[in-house]
């Protein structure tokens, strides 16, 4: 399991830490445009820039999420059932998380084509290249679970 766990974990502090830059850079950047937009003299790709760097910080923070357990989950409904059926559950969520993420790779991956932004002409590859990472991943946290629900560890959220 370490030997798992060491990778998965280190690709998804290197996830967690260009996500808190992004953070990090957005609200100076937002404050700049807001006030350069109320003063009348309002920066051109402004909301470009925001939207790639929104892109940055939401797939910085998807592995994260799932390895604190700090995802969305449905508690009030899966806590009803008895520990059997949240722990089937939890392996049925795990699952389909890392399929949907590795359908999300295949996608993106499959439609790695050379496009630019409107405005400002930004290549979108290098960020279409993070979301594949940040979904990887994430999937990658998702296998993790999966494996702690095969050998009897607990990782669900509840």
């Amino acid at each position: 399991m370490e030997l798992l766990q060491k990778p998965v974990r280190l690709l998804t502090n290197i996830n967690k830490w260009i996500g808190l830059i992004a953070l990090g850079l957005m609200f100076p950047a937002v404050f700049v445009f807001a006030v350069a937009r109320t003063t009348g003299n309002p920066i051109i790709g402004d909301i470009e820039l925001v939207q790639f760097v929104m892109v940055v910080l939401i797939m910085g923070s998807l592995s994260l999420s799932e390895a604190t357990n700090t995802h969305i989950s449905i508690g009030l409904f899966v806590d009803k059932f008895s520990p059997s059926i949240q722990r089937v559950m939890d392996f049925i969520a795990h699952l389909l998380t890392l399929a949907f993420c590795l359908l999300v790779c295949w996608a993106f991956l499959s439609h790695l084509k050379t496009q630019t932004s409107d405005l400002l002409g930004i290549s979108y590859v290098p960020f279409k290249l993070f979301v594949i990472f940040g979904f990887l991943t994430w999937g990658l946290e998702a296998l993790l679970k999966l494996v702690q629900d095969l050998k009897g560890e607990k990782s669900g959220a509840h």
